[in-house]
C-alpha cells in the first residue's frame, strides 16, 4: 500500500518545474487581489453608474447646472438632469452642442419642447409657457452610439455653456 502513494514515489507522473510553480502561485495571489480591485472599482462606479461616475457641473453665471454620468457603457442608457435658472419670459432655449448629437441618441426628453431646430451639429430645444421664470428642470435619457471620449456643450439661452467630458466604455 505504501508503494501506491504518489508522494512517496521517486518518479512523479508529471515533471514539475519550480519556476512555473512560483509563477502559478504569484498569478493566483496577485490575480485575486486584481479581481477584488476591479470588482470594487465597478461597485464604486468607475465603469458606469456609481460614486465615481456621477458628476455635476455649473456654468459661470449659475444659470445652468447639469448632473450627469462621467462613465458609461456603449448602448446603455445614461441620464442627464439640467437645472435652469431662467429670467421671467415666455420662452427659453437649451442648446445641445459639441459632440453631443453625434455621440448620443435621445431616448426620453421631459418636458417636451415646443419646437426644436438643428444647425451645424447642434440641437436647440425651445420651451414655452414659462412666464414666471425661476428654476426649471429638464430630464434627458440618452444612449451612446459609440465607445470613446465625448466632449459636449450645453447652453441655456445665450448664457455661458457648460462642458461635459464623458468616457464611453465598449
Amino acid at each position: 500500500m505504501a508503494g501506491s502513494k504518489s508522494s512517496s514515489s521517486s518518479h512523479a507522473p508529471v515533471a514539475e518545474h519550480l519556476f512555473w510553480l512560483r509563477v502559478e502561485n504569484a498569478a493566483r495571489q496577485y490575480g485575486f487581489v486584481l479581481l477584488i480591485l476591479v470588482l470594487l472599482a465597478g461597485f464604486c462606479g468607475l465603469f458606469s453608474k456609481g460614486f465615481f461616475s456621477n458628476a455635476s457641473v455649473v456654468n459661470s453665471d449659475q444659470s445652468l447646472s447639469v448632473n450627469y454620468e462621467r462613465f458609461g457603457r456603449n448602448q446603455s442608457d445614461m441620464d442627464l438632469k439640467l437645472t435652469l435658472n431662467v429670467p421671467a419670459s415666455d420662452s427659453y432655449t437649451v442648446t445641445l452642442g459639441g459632440q453631443f448629437m453625434d455621440a448620443f441618441e435621445i431616448n426620453t426628453l421631459y418636458p417636451q419642447p415646443w419646437r426644436f431646430t438643428s444647425h451645424h451639429g447642434a440641437m436647440t430645444l425651445e420651451f414655452h409657457d414659462q412666464p414666471q421664470g425661476g428654476t426649471h428642470t429638464v430630464w434627458l435619457s440618452v444612449q451612446s452610439r459609440d465607445a470613446g471620449s465625448v466632449k459636449s456643450t450645453l447652453q441655456v439661452n445665450q448664457q455661458p455653456p457648460v462642458v461635459l467630458s464623458q468616457f464611453i466604455y465598449p
